[in-house]
């Protein structure tokens, strides 16, 4: 009679089975791992062009206020409530922002450190006729590899339009700038949680300036 199917043979099949799993499951998290090393150096720097978004300002003396925040951003920076990720550790020091972004990166928790550097000057050559306009960069070379690798800055065109002394309509052309080292792996992702503080950042400008007296 066969002994095939004896406790002991039983055993040593769900012990061959369960290092196969884990094998196999090793494989998969040392394979993501190396996907996080190595995956840089893809494809060169690109701009991607984001949605333009319209908004209105109603504040006293409105055009005067965007040009006090825009160009000294501190207040600005302070009001902005990064999104997209579980942020920690925020800081602001004049025009320079930072932050860590916790989220899932290739089903693996990633911490990214964040560090922007918001630079403004007035250009209003992208603008309408009797438009006022900012062109607004925030650079990210003291972030994390992450980052860096795939996202060299964001950019930003806002251009103003007085309805009235207390009002204002406008519109914001934003883009990002990829790094030099863009992963198809892992591009999207820092790409994606840059692209996901525009929206924040013209809320924050918006309730700083109705802030101001």
């Amino acid at each position: 009679m066969s002994k095939n199917n004896t406790p002991l043979s039983k055993i040593l099949i769900r012990m061959i089975s369960n290092r196969k799993r884990a094998l196999i499951l090793f494989m998969k998290k040392l394979m993501i791992i190396t996907l996080l090393t190595i995956a840089p150096s893809v494809f060169a720097k690109e701009s991607i062009t984001l949605s333009p978004i319209n908004f209105q300002i109603n504040a006293v003396d409105a055009l005067s206020k965007v040009e006090q925040t825009v160009l000294y951003p501190e207040g600005l920076l302070k009001r902005f409530q990064p999104v997209g990720a579980k942020i920690s550790n925020k800081k602001v020091s004049q025009n320079v922002i930072s932050f860590v972004a916790t989220k899932s990166v290739l089903f693996i928790s990633k911490s990214l450190y964040v560090n922007g550097i918001l630079d403004s000057v007035e250009d209003s050559k992208s603008c309408l006729k009797d438009g006022v306009g900012y062109k607004i960069k925030m650079s990210f070379d003291a972030s994390d590899d992450l980052v860096t690798n795939n996202v060299e800055e964001l950019q930003a065109t806002i251009c103003l339009y007085p309805q009235s002394d207390s009002k204002l309509v406008g519109n914001v052309q934003s883009k990002i700038v990829t790094g030099n080292n863009y992963s198809k792996v892992l591009g999207p992702t820092a790409v994606n949680l840059i692209k996901e503080q525009v929206s924040p950042l013209l809320n924050a400008l918006t309730e700083e300036i109705k802030s101001l007296k």
